[in-house]
């Protein structure tokens, strides 16, 4: 029989060997990642259209020797693609004007059909997106085959409605140079993300801010967070504050929600929590003005339930508490 120390050890080494292996797509391979198997004979070269109207060659202009950040989006997204694109806002904030000089974004339509360069132009305008990231449209066939080499495609939710449109909410980071590449969330942490992208896939090459951290006064147990303050974290977080300055890109994503449970009706908080495209469908006098002063940013239907709503409500109440008592 293995003694105990020697299983743990077992245990704990094909752990780690798994961990490593889900962490790196890829192993890091010779600087000019000619032996990486996600190298230059991977990618397919396929042509795209920026926002701009420049055509351009996936491989060859987008990703080539850069380290990347690569999701798939489409304008009339009432779900997910805002708070998306909110985050990795949220991460070009933090990595500064990196972004189009060693770091660059891409977004790409899986609805080309609508997502005119002039359409992608005005929702990466909304987002006030900065230079070093671009957004693509092109022919339906090439963005399904990018979608599938980048493990980002999926297939429609009903086979009698083939098209009805969804997507996977994640982004494929990478170096295509040292061939490192990894599936990330985008609500991720933006300085987690940010970290990810801009240090480790960097090679190094970014100092951590504390080279010899000390953890002798970290707290013995993490926090533990409510229902509520869970969900805030995971979905509002990327366009709403509360009880707390915030980024100045959630400042201008969406309004700060602090005592917003006494501003507003109960009835209609929940409504709006439940169904805001119906509520922005009936031209709500409440929700159209705020459309128009956040640029036209439709609250995105998060399909919360009923408990969840409540959860929410009540971490908005609580946090709001927490901010007048700090006056």
């Amino acid at each position: 029989m293995i003694p105990v120390t020697l299983r743990d050890l077992l245990r704990t080494a094909t752990l780690l060997v798994v961990l490593a292996a889900i962490f790196w797509a890829a192993p890091s391979y010779a600087a000019n990642g000619s032996q990486s198997p996600w190298g230059q004979n991977y990618f397919p070269n396929v042509p795209l259209v920026t926002q701009d109207g420049k055509q351009v060659r996936f491989f060859d202009d987008l990703i080539k020797g850069k380290v990347v950040a690569i999701n798939f989006i489409f304008t009339g997204c009432t779900a997910s693609c805002g708070m998306e694109t909110a985050r990795l806002r949220q991460v070009q904030d933090l990595l500064g004007d990196r972004v189009g000089k060693d770091v660059f974004f891409i977004s790409i339509s899986i609805d080309p059909e609508n997502d005119t360069p002039e359409a992608l132009k005005a929702y990466a305008a909304k987002f006030n997106v900065g230079p070093g990231w671009t957004f693509l449209t092109g022919k339906q066939k090439d963005i399904d085959l990018l979608r599938t080499r980048l493990g980002l495609y999926m297939p429609p939710l009903d086979k009698n409605k083939p098209n009805e449109i969804d997507h996977d909410l994640a982004v494929t980071i990478g170096n295509q140079t040292t061939g490192r590449w990894q599936k990330a969330s985008p609500m991720e942490n933006p300085e987690v993300l940010a970290t990810q992208i801009g240090s480790w896939l960097s090679n190094w090459k970014v100092k951590p801010k504390v080279e010899n951290p000390k953890y002798e006064n970290a707290p013995v147990r993490l926090p533990t967070l409510s229902k509520g303050e869970e969900l805030f974290r995971t979905r509002c977080v990327t366009c709403h504050t509360v009880g707390a300055p915030g980024s100045e890109t959630a400042k201008t994503i969406g309004p700060d929600l602090t005592h917003v449970t006494r501003t507003r009706q109960r009835g209609w908080l929940v409504r709006w929590l439940k169904e805001p495209d119906a509520v922005l469908a009936a031209k709500d006098p409440i929700a159209m003005p705020l459309y128009e002063k956040y640029n036209k940013l439709a609250m995105p239907n998060l399909r919360l339930s009923e408990a969840d709503i409540e959860a929410v409500l009540s971490f908005l109440e609580q946090g709001s508490a927490a901010a007048q008592a700090k006056k």
